[in-house]
């Protein structure tokens, strides 16, 4: 990989979290979202970054802010981070309303974080790169 892609999507997450997980992921969804109190979440199998619900907000009052950026190595300033284990080489990162998929080598990748509230994001930054 030898530059950054970035993928920007601006939605409503009626969920009130922002799924990933490798797109062909066949273990259910195995996240206790009262385990802690860290607006990420992780498993083996699953991620979830809590985020403004649009299911208790005014229509329009919840769009939340994804920035995702794959890029070839870690960054600073991110103070959240997980691995995952992407298999099929394609990344699903959405909620059962919407999704993408990004696509990325088969393999095991360092997902970083920065959300600018953790209890009810509407900004989340996500930088993808392999381990």
């Amino acid at each position: 990989m030898t530059d950054d892609r970035r993928v920007r999507r601006v939605r409503p997450y009626h969920w009130g979290a922002v799924y990933l997980s490798d797109a062909l992921c066949e273990t259910d969804f195995d996240i206790d979202f009262h385990a802690g109190d860290a607006p990420v979440f992780a498993t083996t199998h699953h991620v979830a970054v809590v985020v403004a619900s649009a299911a208790v907000a005014d229509e329009g009052e919840a769009d939340v802010t994804l920035d995702i950026r794959v890029t070839s190595q870690r960054v600073t300033g991110h103070p959240y981070e997980v691995t995952l284990d992407v298999p099929s080489g394609r990344l699903y990162v959405g909620d059962a309303d919407d999704n993408d998929e990004i696509e990325l080598a088969p393999g095991r990748w360092l997902l970083q974080f920065a959300v600018d509230d953790a209890t009810e994001a509407r900004h989340v930054e996500l930088v993808v790169s392999p381990l």
